[in-house]
């Protein structure tokens, strides 16, 4: 039959196509799929450290002296006054005083008086303790004793009193240094004190040479207080026979009773305004001073002969 030739070649173009279709197929499947390209990932950058400061170096020790000091001087004044009171007749003297200060601020000092109208060679000597310090850099302070010895049938206001408990607080407070002293009396009489000073301290560098130096510090006081050792001062005076700080007519040698008119010695007021000018050449060790001051006391007792005067006084120190 003739459709067998022509059916033979339709199979033979369907294998055909049936094998080429699976060799295709089996070739794709086969194929290496190419991969997926990943997002590169990103370099973060780095964030700076900020570097600490180191802390700052501890602050330098305070310098402490390795040792103590030596401090002697020689005064010369025109005449005395003692918390603003003064007797009658004037008495210039000279003075020595010798004052050791250990590194830690404790001082001690004795100091020799000698007046120039009377017998006497040492009309009174002081001996005084304490010790003076920075509280801050700008407070400082003191406390000291003092013990008084005078003379036999002294005229001195002072020799009524034995005995000083003294303190002081300052401060700087830039333009003015001001200090509040206190002082309690006690012996014969006992008394309270308060002192306010205020001062300025100035320096001029190189004078004369350029170690020299010239310093000045005025200095504005007011003092107020109780007056018992005015009281006692009278009296003694009066009884010694000296005149020169009461207005009583004693005879010296004698007993006679004296009365003194009763007064408010205990009340506390206002005694004494002060004004003193010292100026310092300063050499090294060596140290010279002026100074002048101004006294008025307010106050007094109907018996007190104190009244204003000017008082001067010179110095020169060694300090070791």
């Amino acid at each position: 039959m003739s459709f067998l030739p022509e059916c033979r070649c339709v199979l033979v173009l369907l294998l055909t196509g049936l094998l080429g279709t699976s060799t295709w197929a089996t070739a794709q499947t086969k194929s290496p799929s190419k991969p997926a390209t990943r997002p590169a990932t990103p370099v973060k950058t780095p964030v700076p450290v900020k570097k600490t400061p180191p802390p700052p170096p501890p602050p330098a020790p305070v310098a402490v002296a390795k040792h103590g000091s030596f401090r002697a001087e020689l005064t010369y004044g025109t005449n005395s006054s003692f918390f603003g009171r003064t007797q009658l007749t004037r008495y210039p003297y000279a003075a020595g005083e010798l004052t050791y200060t250990s590194r830690f601020g404790v001082w001690g000092s004795v100091v020799g008086y000698n007046l120039f109208d009377t017998s006497s060679f040492v009309d009174e000597t002081d001996l005084s303790v304490g010790w003076d310090g920075d509280l801050s850099k700008t407070v400082d302070a003191s406390l000291s004793y003092s013990r008084f010895l005078f003379a036999e049938n002294s005229p001195l206001v002072k020799s009524s009193v034995n005995n000083s408990l003294d303190g002081y607080l300052g401060w700087d407070w830039g333009y003015v240094y001001s200090r509040l002293n206190a002082s309690y009396l006690f012996g014969e009489s006992n008394d309270f004190f308060l002192v306010l000073d205020n001062s300025r301290y100035f320096e001029i560098d190189k004078v004369f040479t350029p170690e020299g130096y010239v310093s000045f510090e005025p200095r504005l006081s007011v003092m107020a207080g109780t007056q018992h050792f005015v009281e006692t001062s009278i009296e003694q005076q009066i009884l010694r026979g000296n005149n020169g700080n009461g207005k009583g007519k004693g005879k010296g040698g004698t007993t006679t009773t004296t009365t003194v008119t009763e007064t408010p010695v205990t009340r506390f007021r206002v005694l004494n305004y002060e004004l003193r000018v010292p100026v310092t050449y300063s050499l090294g060790m060596v140290s010279v001073q002026a100074a002048w001051r101004y006294s008025i006391p307010v106050n007094l007792l109907p018996e007190d002969v104190s009244q204003a005067r000017s008082y001067f006084t010179t110095s020169i120190s060694l300090n070791l």
